[in-house]
């Protein structure tokens, strides 16, 4: 049987990659739409959904 405090820290681990990722491609995303001329038009951008953290 695993140690639910080694489950926990894997999965915080596993979450700060995750969180790290997911700057990496807003990052990209901007950098693209910075180069894309029909960005700038708001049909263009994708909706964009808050998320929302659980403590």
């Amino acid at each position: 049987m695993k140690n639910p405090y080694d489950v926990l820290k894997m999965k915080e681990q596993e979450l700060i990659r995750v969180r790290r990722e997911m700057d990496a491609l807003r990052i990209a995303a901007h950098l693209l739409a910075a180069e894309d001329p029909d960005a700038s038009k708001p049909e263009s951008q994708p909706k964009r959904q808050r998320l929302v953290e659980m403590p």
